[in-house]
């Protein structure tokens, strides 16, 4: 076998060469030649050494060097011609002291399958302990630079001349949330996505590696645990024999300072808007209180002045005209204090939606008759077309769409001449299953609008005609009442007029769908009006002069009047009087010592029969939705306000009072 190694390594007597040469099989290694120089390398014999190789391998190994040692061992055996060099530590014979060396290994593979093997072996035990003194100064250095590092407060990275990370410390690593500096290694601004916009660190880091000039606190964005925040950098380059290699930056988080600035500003900004709206407030609530006064004042004016003539008067037909005239005033007095009371509530945003199911091509029914009567007392004619049939159902707010064409056609009506024409016209716009669309339009060949006027016409007390040719006045507010609506319905508006032939309003307004009757609210069964004559009625009204109107109306039309000063007052006259006796009763709201409400209540309350079924009725100066319905919360039938209409007061007695014929019969 010597013989094959030297016919194969003709080299192996090369006495100053530390050499080993063996033969490795699956089960059996041999020592086939061990040099002098090897002999030298670990100061002892060759037989020594020969017995020293053939002990098994953990024993001569550094364990930490162990597996590395076997797999170039195995490597060599399944590739023998292929040429292996690596370091590892062996123990010196006879000694605990181990030794570092370099070996290259080859070898040929024989015919039975066994290898030879040639290897050479160097000691670089001194370079290794140099190069360990080495590494630990640069450990000592590098642990002291990264202790000064990790411990400033201040977000230090440092990048290549390409702008890829190259470290950073442990400030910047939390301020992202970052687990170690390998998540961001070899990686730039872009890569890691966390700046809404590139600029302006790209441009100032360009610049730093261009020029090798610094930037100072650049303000930008970046995404910091998910919320974007603010930062001010500074960088500046890194030079290495006199060329630029990279950059090395700092920056600094601002969200709160910048923030705090924010909401200074703002609070600043705030404060100036509000001054201005107080300010502005207050120069409208001047402005409207003196429209309401001035425009109050001029029918109280006409009331108080006319009444005084009529005092003066002896002749009836003149007093007769005076009264007529008082009436007149006294209603528009009437319509300016509703219309105010009605823009101010919408105002204060106390108006909500009052919801109800109706069929569309009967949605506005009641608005037509009482226009028809309307437009034959003023003597013009009146057209209606109206296209709703196919929607079938729709949810809406018939009180307040009907008032804002109330105000419409009102107004047509009333600036119209004699034997002119107003039009109502209805269609539909858009419409799906769900929603539609409406469009209302309400013409006129009446007088017309002023170009300049219609950019005011919508704002309150606005009236380019405050009388018309028929010698009726309006209030000014109709237009901003309707206007009002209509945004709380989500509708809009728009007109087209001209002086002399007329005004054309188009209004357009969403709807839902209701499908079949779903929603459709209970018709109540209508009484029959019943004759007044001989009726007893309770009156609680604490006001003298409204208590001695309403009997004396109810004295004129045949029936017998009870009164109370107050609502204590009707309870006990109700609680004194016989069971079915009285026949209704009328109730003011607010009246002293006991509220018409709690009064009405407490008499609901009462154990007879009757207090479940007499009719109260409301008459009350409280004219709200909300009113109404406190009123029927307390037990009351209706609600009617004041000033008094007869007729209408007349009318709602019949019904009820009928009504409770058919319970008392019953």
């Amino acid at each position: 076998m010597i013989a094959d190694a030297k016919q194969k390594f003709g080299h192996i007597d090369d006495a100053l060469a530390p050499v080993l040469v063996c033969q490795r099989s699956a089960k059996d290694f041999k020592v086939l030649h061990i040099s002098a120089g090897l002999c030298r390398l670990f100061n002892v014999k060759r037989a020594e050494l020969e017995s020293f190789f053939l002990r098994p391998t953990e024993e001569t190994i550094h364990p930490d060097d162990y597996v590395r040692v076997m797999r170039a061992v195995q490597k060599g055996f399944r590739n023998p011609e292929e040429y292996q060099q690596f370091s590892y530590r062996m123990r010196i014979p006879k000694q605990e002291e181990y030794v570092w060396l370099t070996s290259c290994i080859y070898g040929y593979r024989m015919p039975d399958g066994s290898v030879l093997q040639y290897i050479t072996s160097l000691d670089v035990t001194n370079e290794y302990a140099e190069r360990q003194n080495r590494d630990e100064a640069f450990f000592h250095t590098s642990v002291l630079l990264e202790k000064i590092l990790d411990t400033t407060q201040t977000a230090l990275f440092w990048k290549d001349k390409n702008r890829r990370f190259l470290g950073a410390n442990k400030a910047f690593l939390d301020y992202y949330g970052f687990p170690s500096e390998q998540v961001i290694l070899g990686k730039n601004d872009e890569d890691m996505g966390w700046h809404k916009d590139e600029e302006p660190f790209h441009s100032d880091e360009v610049m730093v590696l261009t020029t090798g000039r610094s930037t100072y606190r650049v303000h930008g964005k970046c995404m910091s645990h998910g919320e974007l925040r603010d930062i001010v950098a500074s960088k500046s380059p890194l030079v290495e024999n006199g060329e630029i290699v990279g950059l090395v930056g700092s920056f600094e988080d601002v969200t709160d300072e910048i923030r705090r600035q924010e909401q200074i500003e703002k609070l600043n900004e705030g404060l100036s808007q509000a001054l201005e709206k107080a300010e502005s407030a207050n120069e409208a609530k001047t402005s409207f209180l003196s429209n309401v006064s001035h425009d109050m004042r001029t029918p109280l004016n006409g009331i108080l002045g006319v009444a005084d003539l009529a005092l003066k008067c002896q002749d009836l037909d003149k007093i007769h005209e005076y009264l007529q005239k008082i009436m007149t005033a006294g209603s528009l007095l009437r319509d300016l204090i509703n219309d105010t009371l009605e823009l101010s509530r919408i105002g204060s945003g106390k108006r909500q939606m009052d919801w109800e199911v109706v069929e569309a091509s009967h949605m506005l029914d009641r608005l037509v008759t009482s226009m028809r009567s309307a437009a034959e007392q003023n003597a013009v004619n009146f057209h209606v077309n109206l296209d709703f049939a196919d929607l079938g159902y729709l949810r809406l707010d018939r009180l307040k769409l009907s008032k804002v064409l109330l105000n419409l056609l009102s107004n047509a009506v009333k600036f119209t001449p004699f034997d002119g024409d107003v039009w109502l016209e209805g269609s539909v716009l858009s419409s799906t299953a769900d929603s539609c669309t409406c469009r209302f339009i309400v013409k006129d060949t009446g007088i017309g609008m002023a170009p300049h006027f219609l950019p005011k016409m919508f704002d309150p007390f606005e009236q380019e005609n405050s009388m018309s040719e028929k010698g009726r006045m309006g209030t000014g507010l109709g237009l901003s009442i309707a206007k009002e609506l209509l945004d709380l319905m989500d509708g809009k508006i728009t007109v087209e007029s001209e002086r002399g032939k007329g005004t054309t309003f188009t209004v357009e307004i969403p709807f839902e769908r209701v499908s079949g009757e779903e929603g459709l609210p209970e018709v109540p069964v209508e009484a029959e009006s019943v004759s007044l004559d001989k009726r007893l009625i309770l009156v609680c009204e604490d006001n003298e002069l409204n208590r001695e109107i309403v009997k004396t109306i109810l004295e004129m039309n045949g029936m017998t009047v009870l009164t109370a000063e107050d609502g204590e007052q009707g309870v006990m006259t109700f609680i004194e009087s016989e069971e079915y006796k009285i026949d209704a009763i009328l109730m003011d709201i607010r009246m002293p010592v006991m509220d018409g409400l709690t009064a009405a209540a407490q008499i609901r309350q009462l154990e007879r029969p009757d207090a479940h079924k007499v009719p109260i009725i409301a008459l009350s100066a409280n004219a709200f939705q909300e009113d109404v319905e406190q009123s029927r919360q307390a037990g009351m039938n209706d609600h009617l306000t004041k000033p008094v209409e007869p007729d209408l007061l007349l009318a709602c007695l019949s019904r009820y009072i009928g009504a409770y014929d058919t319970q008392r019969k019953g």
